[in-house]
């Protein structure tokens, strides 16, 4: 009776692993399986779908919290009153860098980064170095509150 051994660098017809066993068995694994292809194109196409999509914020606030001829800070956005029951609301997002808004001074607001100074009646830039104005957001002013979108 002839014993058989098999090294364990073999497959199981003894052949060496990872070689062909004839010129006709030259098959390859894929370089990516089918649940990784799907995994993978899932992934991006959500990520496109929600840059596309983009993020939006919500903030309500008390009318009688906005002073008029001044503005107010709350989340993501300034939130002006300019006039006595005129609302307006433009991103806390600095247009020269994208540093954040912090200070309100009167009818002005600054980006203590680089001092840029925004008028909140208009969001025009008062004092550079920015050269566009604020991002304006959607305003609805009913009902005792302001709610701001953007």
């Amino acid at each position: 009776m002839a014993i058989t051994y098999i090294s364990p660098l073999a497959d199981a017809t003894g052949g060496p692993v990872g070689y062909p066993r004839s010129m006709s068995d030259t098959h390859t694994a894929p370089a990516c399986s089918r649940r990784l292809f799907l995994v993978g194109s899932a992934t991006t196409f959500a990520g496109i779908l929600a840059a596309a999509c983009g993020s939006t914020s919500t903030e309500e606030v008390a009318a009688t919290d906005v002073p008029v001829g001044s503005a107010i800070i709350v989340g993501d956005f300034i939130i002006a009153q300019p006039t006595a029951g005129e609302y307006r609301a433009y991103s806390v997002i600095c247009p020269h860098q994208n540093s954040r808004i912090t200070e309100v001074e009167g009818s002005t607001v600054r980006c203590t980064n680089h001092n840029s100074i925004f008028d909140i009646a208009t969001g025009k830039v008062l004092e550079g170095p920015a050269r566009d104005g604020l991002t304006p957001a959607q305003t609805d002013a009913s009902g005792g509150t302001v709610t701001v979108t953007g």
